[in-house]
Order: C-alpha cells, then structure tokens, then sequence
C-alpha cells in the first residue's frame, strides 16, 4: 500500500472522497487511496495508525460488524474519534439495495458502552436518530428533536408511523492501560477467560 500521510480514515468512500484523508473502497471504478475488501480481516493497516475513523454507509454491507468495530479500535489512536452513520431500522429503504445485510437501531452498540465491564472498548459521545423528509423539509427541523428526546419510546411506538432514515453514532477509543488492568480483576472473578485473553493481549501489543 502507497503510504499517505494522513491520520483520518474514510472507511468505504465510495463517492464521498475526502482530500487530506486515507479513502477506502472495495470497488476499483471509484476514486480512492486504499482498494480493499473490509471483509477480510486484518484489513492493511497498522495498529493505532488514525485518530479519526469514518465509517458512512458501510457497516450494513459487512458480514460482521462486530468483527469490523473490533478492527475500527485496533486501528484507531487511544482517545480517537469513530463516526458512523448507517440506515435506521424504521428506514423504508433499508432492503432497498440487496447488498445490505444490517440496519441499525438506537440500542446498536448498546453492549459496547454500556457494559464496560465486559466491553471496555468505546465511550459513547452521542447517538442521534437522523428524520429526514425531501419533499416537507420543514418537518426535520421539528421532529428530530422530538423524536431523540425518548428515543427508546420513539422506536417502540411511533417509528412505524414516522420512520427515520438513518442514526449516527460518535465514539471516542478507550485503550488506557490501567482500564484494562481494572477489567482484566473483574475478569478472574467472573472466570470469563476468554474476554480475559483479548484484553491481556491488548496490553501486550
């Protein structure tokens, strides 16, 4: 791989190429930096290479995004930023392409953030529910901010009648040696040997 001097990465660019960023695309009809298929892992790329990683409108390709984000925060700098954007699961479009296999929902991830016990990999910075409408734009202005009020409630009771188009995700990487080592403790007594093994070959990379 040509070296870039760049410490940003655009994961699946496809026709969102960013100047100054390392771009990436499996499809070779598109400008890019890096011609790769995210599918296979590891993907070409050094750990704690970027500080920022974009990932719009890929994720729902992949066959396994848990693998992908494990790859995201092998990549990224301690205390990088990750942004993600993908299709809503109250999307009418979300099958549109057949190539999709995912949508997404405001309780994705949830695991990642909210167990950091179990999953100390991402600090959530903020998630928000995108309602888009074309043809009543004016209605974006007044039913976003509704809807991320509750937004569990929002998915639960009313997504149905007023889908949303996508949700956003903003992580910052946690990788601080002594988290771990505070984990790996709560680790040996819950005798979880395998996540035990992943976090002590973090801190010995």
């Amino acid at each position: 791989m040509e070296k870039i001097n760049s410490k940003c990465l655009n994961l699946g660019s496809g026709e969102e190429f960013i100047e100054g960023w390392v771009n990436l695309d499996c499809d070779k009809t598109r400008k890019a930096d890096v011609y790769y298929n995210l599918n296979k892992f590891p993907w070409p790329f050094k750990d704690n290479e970027f500080d920022k990683v974009l990932a719009s409108y890929v994720l729902e390709y992949l066959d396994d995004v848990s693998k992908a984000m494990m790859e995201i925060y092998r990549i990224t700098k301690p205390n990088g930023a990750i942004f993600i954007s993908a299709p809503h699961i109250s999307s009418p479009f979300k099958w549109m392409e057949l190539s999709h296999k995912h949508c997404f929902s405001y309780l994705t991830f949830g695991e990642w953030h909210n167990n950091k016990e179990l999953y100390p990999y991402f600090e959530l910075l903020k998630k928000k529910i995108v309602f888009t409408r074309i043809n009543f734009s004016f209605m974006n202005k007044i039913i976003n901010p509704i809807i991320n009020l509750n937004p569990v409630i929002y998915e639960r009771l009313f997504s149905g009648i007023l889908p949303s188009a996508d949700i956003i995700y903003i992580f910052r990487v946690r990788k601080d040696k002594e988290f771990y080592e505070s984990k790996i403790k709560y680790m040996k007594i819950m005798e979880n040997s395998k996540k035990l093994d992943n976090l002590k070959f973090i801190i010995e990379s």
